[in-house]
């Protein structure tokens, strides 16, 4: 009888032992598939980091302009916000196309910091932050309008405003075809 019992739990540790080293090789295995996907999964929260502020300064505009504006103002500014983060992703791909995913992460968290503390802090704190956020936004698209305007004229009659032919000039460069 001990025999049989010295059989089993030389089986038993036997057992253990290649349950063990089953469970190392499998722990192995996703630890090396987490490594190798870690760069991916880095790269899809950056985007995720860049849509979430994108989508939080739209909500903010609406929820800051679209008691006491037209629909069509309030869509106005979400579009500048829209164009403004597409911009930011397209200047990033042309000056550095090596650091697109840290700035494409900073120009979602920044925004998204800004309106989920900046903001509050303000409309808590200062008394003049409801006549800032009403009154300085269309200030300052007027006055960027106005001196679009006089500079374009400016640069028009002097003949030193130089078209680019074709206007798409600098598409083959983000393409890869450098002239």
């Amino acid at each position: 009888m001990p025999a049989v019992i010295t059989n089993l739990l030389k089986a038993i540790r036997h057992a253990l032992q290649l349950l063990g080293q089953f469970l190392l090789i499998l722990f192995l295995g996703l630890l090396t598939a987490f490594l190798y996907a870690l760069p991916w999964l880095l790269r899809m929260a950056c985007v995720l980091a860049w849509l979430v502020g994108g989508y939080m300064a739209i909500e903010a505009i609406r929820e800051l302009y679209g008691h006491y504006s037209p629909i069509g103002a309030v869509l106005a500014l979400q579009f500048a916000v829209i164009f403004l983060m597409v911009a930011w992703a397209g200047t990033l791909l042309l000056t550095s196309p090596k650091l697109i995913w840290g700035g494409l992460a900073l120009g979602g968290l920044l925004p998204a910091w800004i309106i989920s503390n900046v903001i509050p802090w303000l409309f808590a704190n200062w008394i003049y932050a409801d006549f800032f956020f009403r009154i300085m936004p269309p200030a300052l698209f007027s006055l960027a309008l106005i001196y679009i305007t006089i500079r374009m004229r400016f640069l028009r009659s002097n003949q030193q405003l130089h078209l680019a032919k074709p206007a798409l000039r600098w598409l083959p460069k983000l393409r890869g075809n450098h002239e």
